[in-house]
């Protein structure tokens, strides 16, 4: 592997010499292009100098008139030009956004009035961004402030093709999330390393189409949040806001009439201040949040309650004396406290240099609902996320025609999970308490504990270059490599129980003591999974955008590869080294099998192509095409699960192993769609894309038998695929007469042969017989709609709607077991609607700017069904309850009704938020 990592940096160098004479675009910023003409003649003017006031950036108009800006972070500007013998020109509300083309064009009229004077002009924004070669839903910092969202993925959630974290048909885990251009997905599972605060978020770009060259390891889709800035003004700002749950539905969520004002509580506040003017400036945004459950428990029993079986010899109403010490509380059982913080310094220390470090840290402490733990709360098993982020980079400007930004970055995410976080815990209880409810009747856990202890860390270290060129106005050049090496720690251990060989029911003692499995004792071991591996990936792009009067290109190249520091088993029918089962590898000693026991998996390699074209029709409409390879590597909880291939050595079926020697997986995209301007205020957009997906990780079909023919186990390969078509509707209003609005709807069919990566599996054990033929996903939501509308009075009140229709996702009848290769999620949920709201009142106080605000969620308090039970079709009945209730047998835990009526089958019930908040703005 090193000198594989050696060979990589060589290729880095010379591909850094090959290209020191181009340039680099950091794919955080934008570009400003335009022409200046006298406003009599109409002739080009000269030597023009364009500037953005309050910036030193700038450049001056070419032979023929035209100027290009580059590098400008997003946000809205003015733009001023000035030229001896002609008034100087501002124009205003010039609105840059990330990766694309502002075009301003100046005309100028001669000085015949007072010198200085300055005309100024307010821009209109194109109702078309013609060099949009893909769908990309930008939302800037207004946008979202108008919105009744506080998280960035309610954002998210918002964009048409998004169904519950999915893009476009894709499997979770498929999107990229990038921060100022830096890359900050966690690998092992593709979550986001670390949220971003909403009030910290300067622009989010989201690409669902055929995204450019300068974006990969993503398969679905792509994030790139740049956050805010300070400059030479002093900005800061409060707000708080608390809320609850309001509902009356108590049949399904416990306790939720009890209305507490402050059970979601939220403070957050910012600063965005110099230190030293035009040079050093800072940045920070806190935040503390609680968010207190709709999903509540009884504590009716605690983890040492003993419930005692007197034998079937007695009736099942005095077969049972159930020991209850709880106090009947009412508990939240998913509730979250987040402490967030954003720090960012931007140095200029002279006018064509830039540094900008970033320190993002998220601290999360969280439980997730557990319905059979729902009278025994304390059982839960306790979550803990700790996120850090250091991004360090540098930009400099080389030309008004060239410059690079240079980024390096450190990311840790460390997640664990237990009951009691010290291993030698008094209060573990003996195995045998998780399982005595009684079985003669629908029971939730009386008692016991989780002996489970889950931690896990993943960190990387990062290096990554861009360069862009600005060779004329037609043709722009990027080049950028990117270098990561990753640390992935795991451990996943379930304590041995050392006391308590006695039953507990007859020693009435539930405590035992506990200790750690020895990983290098075969008769341990199984009860404990760890590994560390530190893989590496490399990737490099080139890419060229010409911008033509009658048509725009994207085009690009890009190369990633990828070392998996990984091995698999010489041998797959004896992969287990603490357990051989050959004769030959038995006879040799652990420390001699090591020499042979395992190959290393081969480093990959890919190269894929992206082409994007827009052809701009005239100025209010445009048709635009995209294509491209896509490719990802497997997600490492895939590639090293059960890394050592330990098995028991039962019969039958003993379990499931990863493969480190995965290939990427793969997606070909394209879209072509649309867009059209149909006033001056309202535009349409029509797409249509597919997506032809390969080489997805998933489960053998064959189980592969082991030596001996007794076990059998299964391994992950590259075996899934799928195929996702769709049509997505846009129409959009902007912001005019005191109001905006915005309507998507996609029809779209995903199809594949299994949905997640043990579907295959599941389906084999089940005894039926694996899909040969292609399936409704269990992501395929034919019909998404996605409306909201916005409106301000001149009064400084306003308030906003986002409203969402879902049609039912798939699901597989029970009663279809027999027959799966043709009722695989044959049938479907029924459809979800909601309703959010949000209103508000300003009060402007000369620079300073007080409101107050309230939002609804789930305004109407809809019970939508997002689960429901296979033989019945909905959350709301099941086969199983009709039939206990006939039995007529008495209740000893809990009611059948509550057992059946599973909250987490359902939707969140009505929340409401009021709260205020406080800018200055200097």
């Amino acid at each position: 592997m090193i000198d594989t990592v050696k060979k990589i940096l060589v290729l880095i160098f010379c591909v850094w010499c090959l290209f020191s004479a181009s340039d680099l675009k950091a794919g955080i910023t934008g570009k400003i292009a335009g022409k200046v003409i006298d406003d009599v003649n109409g002739d080009v003017l000269i030597g023009v100098n364009i500037m953005i006031s309050g910036t030193m950036m700038g450049a001056a108009t070419d032979l023929n008139g035209h100027f290009s800006i580059l590098n400008v972070p997003p946000g809205i500007y003015t733009l001023t030009a000035q030229a001896i013998g002609y008034k100087k020109v501002a124009i205003q509300n010039v609105k840059v956004s990330i990766d694309l083309t502002t075009r301003v064009d100046f005309v100028l009229p001669e000085d015949v009035l007072e010198l200085g004077e300055t005309v100024y002009v307010t821009a209109e924004r194109p109702l078309i961004t013609k060099d949009l070669t893909a769908s990309t839903a930008v939302i800037g910092a207004e946008d979202i402030q108008a919105l009744p969202v506080t998280e960035f993925r309610e954002i998210l959630d918002l964009q048409a093709g998004v169904v519950d974290g999915h893009v476009r048909g894709g499997r979770t885990g498929e999107v990229v999330y990038a921060i100022d251009g830096v890359p900050v997905t966690d690998t092992y599972d593709g979550s986001n390393v670390i949220d971003v605060n909403t009030n910290a978020i300067q622009e989010l770009q989201f690409v669902s189409g055929a995204f450019n060259a300068e974006y990969g390891k993503a398969l679905s889709g792509y994030v790139n949040i740049a956050t805010r800035e300070a400059d030479d003004k002093l900005r800061y700002g409060i707000s708080t806001y608390v809320g609850d749950h309001v509902s009356d539905n108590t049949q399904i969520f416990r306790a939720i009439d009890r209305v507490n004002p402050v059970h979601i509580q939220n403070v957050d506040g910012f600063l965005s201040t110099p230190i030293i003017s035009n040079t050093l400036f800072a940045f920070a945004n806190v935040r503390y949040y609680y968010s207190g459950s709709y999903l509540r428990g009884k504590r009716v029993y605690n983890p040492w309650d003993i419930t005692i079986n007197h034998g079937a010899t007695e009736s099942i109403e005095s077969r049972y004396t159930i020991l209850n010490s709880g106090d009947n509380e009412i508990v939240d059982m998913d509730w979250n406290r987040k402490i967030y913080a954003h720090g960012k310094l931007t140095w200029k220390p002279v006018r064509h240099l830039k540094f900008n470090y970033n320190f993002l840290m998220d601290l999360d402490e969280f439980q997730l609902y557990d319905h059979y733990l729902s009278l025994n709360p304390d059982g839960n098993l306790n979550r803990f996320k700790d996120a850090y982020t250091h991004i360090i980079g540098m930009t400099h400007i080389l030309s008004e025609k060239t410059f690079y930004q240079f980024n390096i970055s450190r990311f840790s995410k460390k997640y664990k999970h237990f009951v009691y976080e010290d291993y030698n815990d008094p209060r573990y209880t003996d195995y045998r308490l998780q399982s005595q409810e009684p079985g003669e009747v629908p029971s939730f856990d009386t008692g016991g504990t989780n002996n489970q202890h889950f931690e896990r860390q993943t960190s990387s270290l990062g290096f990554k270059f861009d360069l862009t060129n600005q060779i004329n106005q037609y043709h722009q050049l990027k080049f950028g490599f990117d270098l990561t090496r990753y640390e992935l720690t795991y451990k996943d251990l379930y304590l041995i129980q050392e006391g308590g060989l006695q039953d507990p029911s007859e020693t009435l003692e539930p405590f035992v003591s506990m200790r750690v499995p020895d990983p290098n004792d075969p008769n341990e071991n199984l009860s404990i999974h760890q590994y560390q591996h530190e893989p590496v990936e490399f990737s490099v792009y080139a890419q060229d955008k010409l911008e033509f009067k009658y048509f725009i290109i994207n085009i690009g190249l890009r190369f990633d590869s990828f070392i998996p520091d990984g091995h698999v088993p010489v041998d797959l029918t004896d992969p287990d080294i603490y357990r051989p089962r050959r004769p030959e590898n038995i006879d040799n000693s652990f420390e001699d099998r090591e020499e042979y026991w395992y190959s290393d998996a081969t480093t990959k390699y890919k190269v894929s192509p992206r082409l994007g074209i827009s052809f701009p029709i005239t100025d209010r409409g445009m048709f635009y095409f995209s294509y491209g390879h896509f490719f990802q590597t497997p997600n490492f909880e895939l590639l090293y699960r059960n890394s050592e291939y330990k098995f028991t050595k039962g019969s039958g079926h003993v379990g499931v192993a990863g493969n480190a020697d995965l290939k990427p997986e793969e997606t070909i995209s394209g879209e072509v769609g649309f867009r059209q301007a149909i006033t001056d205020a309202i535009t349409i957009d029509i797409t249509g894309y597919f997506r032809d997906i390969r080489n997805l990780t998933g489960t053998r079909s064959d189980e592969i038998i082991m030596y001996g023919g007794a076990s059998r186990y299964s391994q992950l390969v590259n075996s899934d695929f799928g195929l996702v078509r769709g049509i997505v509707f846009t129409a959009e209003k902007r912001f005019d007469n005191n109001w905006s609005a915005k309507f998507d709807y996609t029809l779209q069919v995903a199809k594949g042969n299994a949905s997640d990566p043990t579907a295959t599996m599941i389906q084999v054990l089940s005894l039926q017989e694996p899909e040969i033929q292609m399936i409704r996903l269990n992501f395929d939501q034919t019909q998404t709609v996605n409306a909201s509308f916005s409106y301000r009075s001149s009064q400084n009140w306003g308030f906003s709607l986002i409203g969402k229709y879902e049609s039912g996702l798939p699901y597989t009848p029970t009663q279809s077991i027999n027959l799966s290769k043709l009722l695989t999620n044959s049938e479907t949920k029924p459809s979800n609607m909601n309703l959010d709201l949000k209103a508000y009142k300003d009060f402007n106080l000369g620079k300073y700017r007080f409101s107050i605000f309230a939002r609804i969620y789930n305004l109407f308090d809809i019970e939508n069904e997002i689960d429901v039970y296979p033989e019945s079709g909905t959350a709301d009945f099941s086969i199983f309850e009709y039939q206990r209730k006939q039995q007529n047998l008495p209740e000893l835990v809990n009611s059948i009704d509550r057992y059946y009526r599973n909250p987490l089958f359902y939707s969140e019930p009505r929340r409401v938020e009021v709260g205020c908040s406080f800018n200055f703005n200097n």
